[in-house]
């Protein structure tokens, strides 16, 4: 899902957090060089930035890890075959329900266990323009979305999302952009309508595909429907939404896209009744309510349930977010061919770092930290590998908690006040508290009544526009706002700098002939 180029960019982007990093990271890192056998993985593209940084963080202490981004599935089937150590996967092993991909069931033979590694919200990256202007600032619930991808609403101007986002958008034909391939961000998005909005999800699946039984369940593959349009993998989807033919698309990748692009992301609703983005934060947050199943005889033991994260109702939580998996040979089962001790002492040794100290570095590259309940159940899988090496949670430096206490409720930052549901777009924070401009003396958006605004409060456009306020701060949400180039405010700083040209090349002279004749009229 991620890309060679995404993949340089964000590391490019995050080269100052990582070096900052080298002197508290240090110390997490194994000491004996030589010491370690190299190994090898295959599978998530969305991972690979990460676990990339990772193997660099570590190969001067002597762990080598070799990964080969070749897609999910294909890990999956890498590490059936034999043909690696472990493997990373954002869906865990088909279990033969996906009735709309129509994917049989993987059975392998080797042994394993599920240990997290990445998180992130799925993200819905949107091209609106108006007169030339990109909208910044839509807003929508959970519900709208979905019937958006459903194709219950194809026009931007309809009701439900004028009522969502405050004002009227234009008539615009909506165009959903779909993964054509296999995806991770499509059985987490089908994951959650499907237990969020069943009734709705059994009615879309029905209807595009009539012979599947009830209830329908997630997919790894989202079924093309009329009005929607279909990219092979998540660069293709946001190169369909950026580009001037985009115009009305709308599409569903993870938040590390839509930031490399610099195009805006939807705010969508959360169950505590807050407009909010797929930040790290939010999506940390809201993975404190994660459950791995740990019933040995269940088919889903060691997955991850999410429902709770999807009805969370703290105010930060972003609720489509999830995690991806490395897949580990677990002792006691049959092994990968050639897995040794000695292999399983470097693969411990390299999760171990991903899960504490590797945490640290995940928000700059467009992930979330792993929150205290995902890393605890990550330690445990990672005893469970032949030969590891035990770390414990009292000495895992990951930014979500402090000691084995987890820290991160206390110190995410929370929404603005503006963002709660129901006030108006053009909202300031006056004295921490949602006011609407004009109203009692208060003043206009990126006014200050008490001092600057904070830095959590963005404003936003006024009801009816397609940009910032006249004279607001640009919102400090992920969101780009882009002028055009009709932009009056533009035009008028053109007419200035010629008007300042004319008197640059025309002043001179006349002061010089006006001085002269001064002079000549001082010596009669």
């Amino acid at each position: 899902m991620t890309s060679r180029s995404l993949k340089i960019a964000a590391g490019r982007a995050s080269a100052a957090a990582v070096l900052a990093l080298c002197a508290a990271t240090a110390a997490a890192q194994p000491a004996s060089a030589g010491s370690y056998v190299a190994i090898s993985g295959s599978g998530s593209t969305w991972s690979a930035v990460a676990l990339d940084q990772w193997q660099q963080d570590l190969r001067p202490s002597g762990v080598v890890v070799n990964y080969n981004p070749d897609g999910s599935a294909a890990g999956r089937a890498d590490y059936m075959a034999n043909q690696d150590d472990f493997a990373a996967s954002d869906p865990p092993f088909r279990n033969g329900h996906d009735q709309l991909g129509g994917t049989g069931a993987e059975h392998p033979t080797q042994g394993y266990s599920y240990v997290p590694d990445t998180a992130g919200g799925t993200a819905f990256m949107y091209h609106i323009e108006v007169a030339g202007h990109l909208l910044t600032n839509l807003r929508l619930t959970g519900l709208t979305l979905m019937k958006i991808f459903t194709g219950q609403i194809t026009n931007w101007d309809d009701a439900a999302i004028t009522k969502d986002a405050g004002q009227q958008l234009p008539n615009l034909p909506i165009t959903p952009v779909i993964r054509s391939d296999g995806s991770g961000a499509t059985f987490f998005f089908t994951r959650w309508m499907s237990h969020v909005y069943p009734t709705q999800w059994n009615a879309f699946c029905k209807k595009v595909r009539p012979s599947v039984s009830l209830p329908c369940g997630q997919t790894e593959f989202y079924p093309l429907f009329p009005g929607a349009k279909s990219e092979n993998g998540s660069d293709n989807v946001a190169t369909y939404i950026t580009a001037s033919y985009g115009n009305g698309a709308i599409g569903y990748d993870e938040y590390a896209y839509a930031l490399n692009a610099h195009y805006p992301v939807v705010k969508l609703l959360n169950p505590a009744g807050y407009y909010v983005l797929p930040t790290a934060s939010n999506v940390a947050v809201a993975l404190t309510q994660a459950v791995i199943n740990e019933t040995v005889s269940s088919p889903d033991f060691l997955q991850q349930n999410l429902d709770s994260v999807y009805t969370y109702k703290d105010p930060r939580s972003y609720p489509i977010s999830s995690y991806s998996y490395l897949i580990v040979p677990r002792q006691g089962t049959h092994l990968p061919t050639n897995f040794s001790a000695a292999k399983g002492k470097t693969l411990s040794t390299f999760i171990n770092y991903l899960l504490c100290a590797g945490q640290r570095e995940v928000a700059a590259l467009g992930y979330s930290p792993l929150p205290l309940n995902l890393v605890k159940g990550g330690l445990l899988q990672v005893d469970k590998i032949p030969g590891h090496v035990s770390a414990s949670i009292g000495n895992c430096p990951n930014p979500t908690f402090t000691n084995g206490v987890l820290t991160l409720l206390t110190t995410a930052p929370q929404p603005s006040p503006c963002d709660k549901f129901g006030e108006p777009l053009n909202c300031v924070v006056v004295n921490g508290k949602a006011t609407k401009p004009g109203a009692g003396g208060t003043p206009t958006p990126g006014a200050s009544a008490t001092g600057p605004v904070p830095t959590s409060a963005a404003t936003a456009p006024a009801a009816g526009s397609t940009g910032p306020a006249a004279g607001a701060p640009v919102p400090v949400t992920g969101q780009v706002v882009l002028v055009s180039a009709s932009s009056p405010n533009k035009l008028l700083l053109s007419v200035l700098i010629a008007v300042m040209i004319v008197i640059a090349v025309i002043a001179p002279p006349m002061l010089g002939h006006w001085l002269r004749r001064r002079r000549r009229q001082a010596t009669r």
